[in-house]
């Protein structure tokens, strides 16, 4: 089965002011197609450290997608650092040129000298076309591994990955595909949870099964590989159906839906309406009930002692 890792390059994003989205929208993309995301690494702008970083992914990994580190600047090192690992030189590209320089005369102004550096390419990369920026993304192969850089900007990535990437990747990785559920639960610890439902779906070994804890609730997650649709979706029911006799009054929904929500939807059900009278919770339970829309149809009042 193929696997990938993500490698997202900035010094911004090590900062607890930028949060790297790129990674979370290209892991579910990847997923969506049967190509699981192994592991997703932040390397600031620094020539050895993403070297470093480079080197040990193509290692682990046939597929490498590096986000960021396209641009103009000196700081923007990926095409050279990824060069380097795989021993291509790089090339100026003529295309590219006049494309940016078409770009900048549409603005009326010159293209600073700099910009050339994004039309650097790697012998032997495929050249993504990028509509909505200046920074072309590339795609290099070799015998072992498959690395695809892609612009940080994610209005450039998302549809360059999109037109560009998940097609390809999606044939590579043969048709599979995929099914999921999830069970929300409460009440019930997450080690005790398991102790109850491992014994079921470790036998299911095409079914990945993942327990997620927050406060106050367990989700458990099944996602299924199948050859096609109609297979992934039989085991993922067939697992669910039993994980749902186990935990069964320990369930409060089936699908995404927050407890809050669900709680608004019987209140609705039943033509039922609620106040709450709260102490020491800093109105926590009141605000988590007027946070679904459509509360003020049963939420009546709340007090904070």
């Amino acid at each position: 089965m193929l696997s990938a890792e993500i490698i997202a390059i900035g010094s911004e994003l090590l900062t607890p002011r930028f949060k790297d989205t790129n990674s979370f929208y290209l892991t579910e993309q990847l997923n969506s197609i049967g190509i699981p995301v192994v592991m997703k690494t932040i390397v600031g702008d620094d020539e050895s450290y993403l070297e470093h970083a480079v080197r040990g992914s193509l290692d682990r990994t046939p597929i490498l997608i590096t986000i960021g580190g396209l641009g103009p600047t000196e700081d923007d090192v990926t095409r050279k650092v990824v060069a380097r690992v795989l021993q291509r030189q790089l090339v100026l590209n003529d295309e590219i040129v006049a494309r940016l320089q078409r770009r900048f005369k549409a603005r009326g102004v010159e293209m600073p000298a700099n910009n050339a550096r994004q039309a650097l390419v790697p012998t032997g990369a495929d050249i993504l076309e990028n509509n909505q920026g200046t920074a072309p993304g590339l795609w290099i192969s070799n015998e072992r591994n498959h690395v695809i850089l892609l612009p940080g900007p994610p209005s450039e990535l998302k549809p360059m990955f999109e037109a560009s990437c998940l097609p390809r990747l999606h044939e590579m990785a043969g048709g599979v595909a995929l099914a999921r559920c999830v069970f929300r639960t409460a009440c019930l610890p997450e080690s005790t949870l398991d102790a109850r439902i491992a014994p079921i779906y470790t036998r299911y070994k095409n079914i990945e099964t993942t327990l997620l804890a927050k406060p106050g609730q367990v989700d458990v997650r099944l996602t299924a590989r199948g050859k096609n649709k109609e297979e992934a979706e039989k085991l993922v029911h067939e697992l669910g159906d039993l994980i749902d006799h186990e935990l069964d009054e320990f369930i409060f929904a089936r699908s995404e839906e927050s407890l809050e929500e669900v709680v608004g939807m019987y209140l609705v059900m039943k033509g039922a309406t609620i106040s709450v009278a709260e102490s020491c919770t800093g109105g926590m339970v009141a605000q988590r009930l007027t946070s679904v829309p459509g509360s003020s149809r049963y939420f009546m009042s709340g007090v904070v002692c």
